[in-house]
C-alpha cells in the first residue's frame, strides 16, 4: 500500500532513457581527399545502426527515475513480528510475587512451575509478558512477545530470584494500567503469588483488576506455615540499659531456640527461649469491608496465642552501652525455612547522654533541684555535669552535651550567651527560665521577647497543653499557686504550653535554627511560686529532658525499600556501603544520593564529611505472618466486578495494522540521493563524443 499511490504513473518516466539510449549514434569518422572536381556528384544514402549502448548507465537512470517516483509516493511496509493482533489475540500478562515470603519452603519453585505451565497452554495467536513484583516496585521483566518467541521469556525466567521486600496486592492491581499500556488486546492478568493475609489492601475495591482483564490466581502458598521469627528490639521503658527481643512462633510444634545478641561485631551473650506449639484457638470473627477476619484474644500474661502468632519476650541487661552509636544484631539459632526473619538489626545512638547544668552558683537550690529532677530519669540514664557560668572554660564544647540546662538565662554573659545561640543554631537544646533578677531588656536568645515589670499578683494555672508529651499530668498543674507574674509577649511562631489563668504564658515553647528550647517566664522560687514543692515538678523536668533529648536513647531501623535520607550532597560528598561492603553510589551519582532505597538486610555505613552513620535494615515483618487469604476471600477477588475497557484499550486488528505501517518514502528517497551520485559519476566517464573507428 501507498500513502500516494497516484506518484506511480511516474514510472512511465523510464520510457526517456530507454528512448535516448536507443537512438544516440556516433559522429561518422571523416577522411582527407585531395579534390572531388573530377567527381561526378551523387546521392548519398546513410543508415544509422541504432541499438542500446551504455548499459550500466541506463540501469542506473532506470532505478534513479523509479527511486524517486516510489519515494514520493510512500510505500507503507508492516512488519510482521507477531505484534499485529488477530481477532483471536490475548496479552497474557503474568505477574510473578518476589517477595520475602516466596523465599519459605518450595514456594518460588511452584511459582516458576506455574508460570510454565501458562507457557505452555499459549496458543500461536497469544502474546505473553512478565512482570516481577516486589515491594512498590513492578519490573516488566519481558515486554510482550509474540508466543512463538516465549524462548525468550523462559531463559529470562531461569534469572529471577525472590526479593526481600513486602508486596501489597492493591498495589499491583492499581499500577496494572500503566505497565499494561494501551493500545492492548484482551488481558488474562495471571497472578502467581502465596497471597498472604497480611498483603491484602485495608480498602477491598483496591484489588479490582485493570479494564478489560480477566484475573487468573495462582495459589502457591502450599499446607506448611511454620515459622519462627524475631519481631522487635526495644529498650525497657525503665531502663535503657535493658534491652528486649520479641520472638514469635507460628509453629504446630513446639519450638526452641537460642537468641544471640552482638553489639558492634561482637557477641554479647545467649539466651534461650522455649515457644509453645501455636493452636489458632480462641478466635473472634470480625465481618469487614474486606471480608471476614480473626482475631485472638490474650491467654496468659506472658503469651499471646491465636490467628496471629505465638510471642516470648527475651530480657538482655547490663548492656552498659558507651556514649555513641551502637549496632546491635539479635539472630536465631539454629535458622529455619525462612533465614532472613530469623536476624533483626537495629542502631542504638547514645546510650548514656550528658547534660549541661549552667548556673550561677554551682551549689545554688536551683541547680541542686534541677539536678535532683534530672537524675531521677531512667529512660535515658542522663550524666549531669554541674557547671558555674563564669568558670565554663572557652575551650569546651557545648556540642559535646546533648541538652544545656540553665535555672537563670538571665545570669549568662554575653559571650557565653552568643555560644549557647551558636549551640542551639547547630541542633542543640535548651531547657531555661527567667530568673528573678531578669531585666526587661531583650535576651539575644530571646530577641523577639518583650517582658514587663513583674507583679505581685496570685494566680492559678489556666490553660495546659495536655497534648504535648512533656505534659502528660496536666491536671496536677491545676495545683500550682502563682505568687508574682512577669508579662511576656511573645512572638508568632513560639508555642504557648502552659498559661496562667488570664492568659498570660508560663512555659513557652521555641525554635533556634535546628534547636529547640522549653523556657519558664517565671523561675523555681518560692517567692514567685510553690511548683517546687509539687511532685510534678520532679516529673516536668524529667519529661522535658527526655523529650529534648529525644532520639538518644531508642533502637532505631528501617524496613527494606523504605527511603531513607542520607544527608549526602555533592558539596559534602561522602559514600555508602551496603552490608556486604561494596559501594552503593557512583561517584557521578554521589550528587542525587540524598536519599537511600535499602535492598538487602543488615548495617548500612554512610560516611560524610562529618562522621560516620550506620543505618540498621530488617525485612518487613508482615512478610513473616504466613498465613493465606482464606479461600472465599480469593473466589470474592476473582470475581469482582471488573470495569468495562475504555475503546482505546480494545486494540481491534485495523486499529493494530495501522498502527504498526512505517512508510519507506524517506529510506527509498537516500537511495534515490545514492543512485544520482553513481550516475553522475558514469556519466562523466562514458558520455565524451567518440569516434567511430574502421573496423
Amino acid at each position: 500500500m501507498f500513502l500516494a499511490p497516484l506518484f506511480l504513473l511516474g514510472l512511465l518516466a523510464i520510457g526517456m532513457p530507454i528512448w535516448l539510449h536507443r537512438v544516440a549514434r556516433a559522429n561518422p569518422v571523416r577522411y582527407p581527399f585531395p579534390s572531388l572536381m573530377l567527381l561526378e556528384p551523387s546521392q548519398t544514402e546513410r543508415t544509422a545502426h541504432r541499438t542500446l549502448r551504455y548499459w550500466l548507465l541506463l540501469l542506473l537512470r532506470i532505478l534513479l527515475i523509479a527511486a524517486l517516483t516510489l519515494a514520493f509516493a510512500g510505500p507503507l511496509w508492516r512488519k510482521d513480528d507477531g505484534n499485529v493482533l488477530a481477532a483471536s489475540t490475548r496479552l497474557h500478562a503474568i505477574v510473578l510475587d518476589a517477595s520475602l515470603s516466596m523465599q519459605y519452603g518450595e514456594r518460588w519453585r511452584d511459582a516458576i512451575d506455574a508460570v510454565e505451565s501458562v507457557l505452555a497452554r499459549l496458543r500461536t495467536s497469544d502474546q505473553v509478558m512478565l512482570v516481577r513484583a516486589s515491594g512498590r516496585r513492578m519490573d516488566i521483566v519481558q515486554e510482550p512477545l509474540p508466543a512463538r518467541e516465549v524462548g525468550t521469556l523462559r531463559a529470562r525466567l531461569t534469572t529471577l530470584t525472590p526479593g526481600r521486600e513486602r508486596l501489597d496486592f492493591g498495589a499491583v492491581m492499581s499500577s496494572a494500567e500503566q505497565w499494561l499500556r494501551t493500545p492492548r488486546p484482551p488481558v488474562v492478568l495471571h497472578f502467581v503469588s502465596d497471597f498472604q493475609r497480611t498483603g491484602s489492601p485495608l480498602r477491598f475495591a483496591d484489588l479490582e483488576p485493570p479494564a478489560g482483564a480477566q484475573l487468573v490466581i495462582h495459589d502457591v502458598s502450599g499446607d506448611t506455615r511454620d515459622n519462627v521469627y524475631i519481631d522487635r528490639m526495644t529498650l525497657s521503658e525503665g531502663d535503657t540499659r535493658v534491652l528486649h527481643v520479641a520472638v514469635r512462633s507460628t509453629s504446630s510444634e513446639p519450638q526452641r531456640r537460642e537468641v544471640v545478641l552482638s553489639i558492634d561485631g561482637k557477641e554479647h551473650a545467649r539466651r534461650s527461649v522455649q515457644l509453645p506449639a501455636w493452636t489458632p484457638t480462641q478466635q473472634v470473627q470480625v465481618r469487614g469491608e474486606g471480608g471476614v477476619f480473626a482475631l485472638s484474644d490474650a491467654i496468659e500474661p506472658q503469651e499471646r496465642t491465636g490467628a496471629e502468632a505465638v510471642e516470648r519476650v527475651v530480657v538482655f541487661d547490663e548492656l552498659a552501652l558507651a556514649p555513641g552509636a551502637h549496632r546491635i544484631e539479635a539472630r536465631l539459632e539454629p535458622n529455619d525455612a525462612l533465614v532472613d526473619d530469623d536476624h533483626y538489626y537495629a542502631v542504638i545512638e547514645h546510650a548514656d547522654p550528658q547534660a549541661l547544668l549552667l548556673t550561677a552558683n554551682a551549689d545554688a537550690d536551683e541547680a541542686v533541684y534541677f539536678a535532683a529532677a534530672i537524675g531521677a530519669l531512667n529512660a535515658p540514664r542522663v550524666r549531669i555535669v554541674r557547671e558555674s557560668a563564669g568558670s565554663f572554660a572557652p575551650d569546651r564544647r557545648l556540642e559535646d552535651y546533648a541538652i544545656v540546662v540553665v535555672p537563670d538565662i538571665f545570669s549568662l554573659s554575653s559571650r557565653m550567651a552568643a555560644r549557647l545561640e551558636a549551640y542551639l543554631t547547630a541542633g542543640g537544646t535548651l531547657l531555661a527560665t527567667l530568673g528573678p533578677g531578669s531585666s526587661n531588656a531583650a535576651h539575644p536568645l530571646l530577641p523577639s521577647w518583650r517582658m514587663e515589670k513583674p507583679r505581685a499578683r496570685l494566680e492559678r494555672i489556666g490553660a495546659v497543653d495536655a497534648s504535648h508529651p512533656v505534659l502528660r499530668e496536666a491536671a496536677e498543674w491545676h495545683g500550682v499557686r502563682i505568687f508574682r507574674q512577669r508579662i511576656v509577649h511573645l512572638a508568632d511562631d513560639d508555642r504557648v504550653l502552659i498559661a496562667h489563668s488570664d492568659g498570660t504564658p508560663l512555659l513557652v515553647e521555641r525554635a533556634l535554627g535546628a534547636g529547640r528550647m522549653l523556657v519558664m517566664t517565671a523561675p523555681i522560687d518560692r517567692q514567685w511560686n510553690d511548683l517546687a514543692i509539687h511532685p510534678v515538678f520532679v516529673q516536668f523536668i524529667a519529661q522535658a529532658t527526655q523529650y529534648l533529648i529525644g532520639r538518644d536513647s531508642s533502637v532505631a531501623s528501617v524496613a527494606v525499600g523504605t527511603p531513607v535520607t542520607t544527608g549526602l550532597t555533592q558539596e559534602m560528598g561522602g559514600q555508602i556501603f551496603d552490608p556486604n561492603g561494596k559501594r552503593v553510589l557512583e561517584l557521578a551519582a554521589i550528587a542525587n544520593a540524598e536519599r537511600l532505597l535499602p535492598s538487602e538486610i543488615g548495617f548500612y555505613e554512610i560516611r560524610r564529611a562529618h562522621g560516620t552513620r550506620w543505618l540498621a535494615v530488617n525485612t518487613d515483618r508482615r512478610e513473616s505472618d504466613l498465613e493465606p487469604l482464606s479461600a472465599d476471600y480469593l473466589a470474592r477477588w476473582q470475581a469482582l466486578r471488573q470495569r468495562p475497557a475504555r475503546p482505546e484499550h480494545s486494540a481491534a486488528p485495523s486499529t493494530a495494522e495501522r498502527s504498526e505501517r512505517q512508510s519507506l518514502g524517506p529510506s527509498i528517497l537516500w537511495i534515490a540521493a545514492l543512485l544520482l551520485l553513481a550516475e553522475l559519476i558514469l556519466a562523466n566517464r562514458h558520455l565524451a563524443v567518440r569516434r567511430e573507428v574502421r573496423p
